[in-house]
């Protein structure tokens, strides 16, 4: 017999009615099945029915319409530091909520002093939640909610939890999550990281499936679907990471190394990069990528792509990406570099579009990039008496 799915949804449909009395959609005929450990990513624009899906796996809010079942008891990663008691301390919460789910008093014991480690909250766990910051919050929310040993777990925009390091520890309980055999549905905007987290996407459109399938595939519809619809809310240029690693100068050249900043189609663009790392690191992935000025993602390599493994790093380094035979047609563009965990999940560092370079082109084609190319014509024979040729 087939096992059956961690989550399944069938048609379901969920309408708020306003103040006129009017039912507004904001889920309608979503339909699904996630088997047991797989990972589904879900996106789709502000308004388009994502927090309300998870709402309606978590049992939170019943459809309106359609069936759903999910696989218990779930773990929901959601609106970190709601619920909390404000005049108990962080360990008291984290023993009361492991209660809520059925633990036993050692267990749920056990399961405080392993959120306690994990959220690295120092003297302020036996504290009261009154006097935590909003970081501490999230960080104490995220630590609960993932030392609950269940077999679903829903995400929803966690992913930016704390600083850049406290980002990193998420996303890695996360992968051990998922190395477990737990269930995970992740709602985010880090489209970088639901490639490495998920094997399956969706797509919510205005309430409604827009696409359901494997990861890539999903997420390359919906980032097309962003492109076409305009400039949006996409990453600036800017600079950002986890900081194991210091991008110490970025330089445009030519073949042999000359500075430049200027070039034209069919030239050698070589991106080098002096970097340090603050740690010993193990095979960081290293990638530099070229954007047209408006923000178009026009090539992105890196060494993880390529086959190339760096091995431990742990020094200054000058990384050189090169590019021969340029296919870029006239405009302006902007180098980004960036490196990322060896499992290429999140940033240790990245310089996002801060390199610009304009090319150069006596070709009259039109569009972003020459492609090698050839024409042909060839002379139909005439018809011969029976209309064939």
């Amino acid at each position: 017999m087939t096992e059956a799915p961690a989550i399944l949804a069938q048609g379901v449909g969920k309408r708020f009615a306003t103040a006129r009395g009017v039912g507004v959609a904001a889920l309608e005929d979503v339909s699904f099945d996630l088997p047991k450990g797989a990972a589904l990513a879900v996106v789709g624009e502000n308004g388009s029915g994502k927090s309300t899906l998870l709402d309606v796996l978590l049992g939170m809010t019943r459809p309106s319409a359609g069936v759903v079942r999910v696989e218990e008891p779930v773990s929901s990663l959601l609106e970190l530091g709601a619920g909390f008691f404000h005049e108990l301390s962080g360990r008291d919460n984290a023993v009361h909520m492991a209660l809520l789910v059925g633990a036993s008093r050692e267990a749920a014991r056990d399961l405080a002093r392993r959120a306690g480690d994990f959220a690295e909250l120092g003297e302020f766990f036996d504290r009261p939640v009154r006097t935590y910051s909003a970081g501490m919050l999230m960080r104490l929310g995220f630590a609960i909610a993932a030392s609950l040993e269940a077999p679903v777990v829903i995400v929803d925009e966690v992913l930016a939890v704390g600083d850049g390091y406290f980002q990193r520890k998420c996303i890695d309980r996360l992968l051990e999550m998922r190395a477990r055999g737990v269930t995970l549905v992740v709602a985010a905007h880090d489209l970088h990281a639901l490639r490495s987290l998920c094997d399956r996407g969706l797509w919510l459109h205005h309430g409604r499936v827009a696409a359901l399938g494997p990861v890539d595939e999903v997420l390359a519809r919906y980032e097309e679907h962003l492109r076409r619809r305009g400039p949006g809310p996409g990453l600036a240029p800017g600079t950002g990471g986890t900081g194991e690693v210091a991008i110490r100068a970025v330089r445009l050249t030519d073949a042999q190394g000359a500075p430049r900043a200027e070039f034209a189609t069919g030239d050698t663009l070589r991106v080098e990069v002096q970097f340090e790392t603050r740690q010993p690191l193990d095979s960081p992935v290293m990638g530099v990528a070229l954007f047209r000025e408006d923000g178009v993602y026009c090539y992105g390599p890196n060494t993880l792509f390529d086959g190339q493994h760096a091995g431990r790093c742990d020094g200054s380094y000058v990384l050189t990406a090169e590019f021969e035979d340029l296919p870029l047609l006239a405009g302006t563009y902007q180098a980004s570099v960036s490196f990322y965990d060896k499992d290429h999940v999140y940033a240790y560092a990245w310089h996002h579009r801060l390199y610009p370079f304009v090319v150069r082109s006596d070709r009259p084609d039109h569009g972003l990039v020459w492609l090698r190319h050839r024409f042909a014509v060839r002379r139909l024979e005439e018809p011969g008496p029976g209309g064939r040729v």
